[in-house]
Formats: structure tokens, sequence, C-alpha cells
């Protein structure tokens, strides 16, 4: 599983983390590892490139905070 898959997993199962992320999604990112792409593909919503870096053939639905962009 990928580190992006793993964050969504952890943003789902933890209620302060999703606080923290609704405040400061970048920072909460990169705490957790993630990387620039990642974070910049999360922030896009670019739901292919989302599929691609959480590794396509394992690839989940995730719920994504989108935060203005549209």
């Amino acid at each position: 599983m990928s580190a992006l898959s793993d964050f969504f997993i952890l943003l789902g199962q933890d209620a302060l983390l999703m606080e923290e992320y609704l405040q400061n999604p970048e920072t909460v990112m990169r705490a957790h590892g993630l990387s620039d792409e990642e974070i910049d593909t999360v922030m896009s919503g670019d739901l292919e490139k989302l599929k691609s870096l959480s590794g396509d053939g394992d690839y989940k639905a995730f719920l994504l905070v989108n935060h203005g962009n549209n």
C-alpha cells in the first residue's frame, strides 16, 4: 500500500487528525510523510492521478476534503 493510501485510511479512523487536516491540510500531509507530488495531487483533486499514486491496482475510493478547488 502507498503512503497516500495509508494516510487516507488513518485520516478516516482518527477524528483528531481529521480536525487538524481541516485546519491545515498541507502541514498534516507533510507531517505524515507525503511527498510534494502527493500533496499537490490531493490539493488539486485530480482523481486519475490520485488513483495512480495510491496504487491503481489496489484502488479504493476515499472521500477527499476539497479545499475550495472546483
